[in-house]
């Protein structure tokens, strides 16, 4: 959840100027009467981390979902080079975003259907071995799912509008509700998640990751005029 505590340049805002809607109350614990703004022009719509510690009761197994989760994350930042992947440097700390201007989409991987043919942004991975990733129990970049839930969580928390066909009730995603569990699989626009930005400004999304957690943010940018 997202604490309460100054990141960079922090300014807060009173309800009287920025009513906390009822979607973003519950983003905060306790609850306080504002919203946390970032250098004076994000405001902070949803926050959740997914923690890459309990992902498979087999730490093998867990280590090869977190490997997989940070390793897509790598390729959004697009600084995959070489599919022989260094999974020392792939664990450090690193941090990747991207705006969404309205009415502009995210779509997982790019297999997409057809009304979103007109995309922004993707992962610009398959999510295949010979990219790099860990096969877990026997399934080529097995974890990336969990990626895709987090995604799906944070953007339903901030208002976005949201499209998951496939769901991942086969199986649960640790820390994640049941209802924003999404299943991907790249060779099938139906096992995709899309994200369109139906809101009337440009929102961030930006990622801070590592070896035990990835941390997800969606701010409203623009939001404050000097």
């Amino acid at each position: 959840m997202l604490k309460e505590t100054f990141i960079s340049t922090v300014a807060l805002v009173s309800t009287a100027l920025l009513p906390v809607s009822q979607a973003a109350g519950s983003l905060l614990s306790p609850v306080p009467d504002y919203l946390l703004v970032f250098n004076q022009n994000e405001v902070v719509l949803a926050e959740e981390t997914l923690d890459l510690t309990i992902r498979e009761p087999n730490p093998d197994a867990n280590q090869g979902y977190t490997d997989n989760i940070l390793l897509a994350l790598h390729y959004l930042k697009g600084d995959i080079k070489n599919p022989k992947i260094n999974w020392d440097w792939v664990r450090q700390p690193f941090e990747v975003s991207f705006i969404l201007q309205s009415g502009e989409v995210f779509a997982f991987h790019e297999n997409v259907l057809a009304e979103y043919q007109n995309l922004q942004v993707t992962i610009n991975s398959r999510f295949f071995i010979d990219e790099g990733y860990k096969s877990v129990w026997g399934l080529g970049g097995n974890g990336v799912c969990h990626l895709a839930s987090l995604l799906n969580w944070v953007a339903s928390e901030a208002g976005l509008e949201v499209m998951a066909k496939a769901n991942h009730d086969f199986a649960p995603v640790p820390g994640v509700a049941r209802e924003y569990g999404t299943s991907i699989r790249s060779q099938s626009p139906n096992q995709n998640l899309y994200l369109t930005n139906s809101l009337d400004y440009p929102v961030i999304f930006k990622f801070i990751a590592d070896n035990q957690r990835v941390v997800l943010r969606i701010s409203q940018l623009n939001k404050i005029v000097d």
